[in-house]
């Protein structure tokens, strides 16, 4: 009877999917980490993903050695922010005060175009205007009665 024994390699082969992966990192993915880190080297603002400095290489190997460790990303910005500040964030976080970053500039884009569309309409016109045409009443008569006199007086 051989159904033990393909039970078991049927289980080996299964197995074999939840053994842990090497410890080697993608490069990749630490560039994924650091393309959020800002350089403390002194350069100008710049991610340690983009600079080309010997302190980003630095940064590289060390969050290559966290991935390896097993630290999450957000692991990995809790540390640099505790050796660092927020500064060294490339985005601010979406929490707090911050929010007012993410949000303040789509909402003046918002009003402005609101603004704008508003004027635009102003300065156009309304297209729905009725034209008013003078009634006939004596001052109306007179003025237009004067009018048509000195039009003659002028042609003569």
């Amino acid at each position: 009877m051989q159904t033990p024994k393909h039970i078991f390699l049927l289980l080996l082969v299964c197995s074999v999917g939840f053994l842990p992966a090497g410890s080697t990192v993608e490069w990749e993915d630490v560039l994924n980490v650091t393309g959020n880190i800002v350089c403390t080297c002194g350069c100008p603002t710049t991610l340690v993903s983009a600079c080309s400095c010997h302190r980003a290489e630095e940064m590289n190997r060390e969050v290559e050695a966290m991935l390896t460790e097993g630290s999450t990303n957000q692991e990995i910005y809790d540390h640099y922010v505790a050796q660092f500040g927020l500064e060294v964030l490339a985005a601010p976080r979406v929490e707090g005060f911050n929010i007012v970053g993410w949000f303040l500039p789509v909402l003046v884009l918002l009003l402005g175009g609101g603004g704008v569309i508003v004027g635009y309409r102003y300065l156009k016109g309304d297209d729905g205007a009725k034209i008013v045409t003078p009634t006939t009443n004596p001052i109306n008569e007179k003025y237009h009665s004067e009018i048509q006199r000195e039009i003659a007086d002028l042609d003569t």
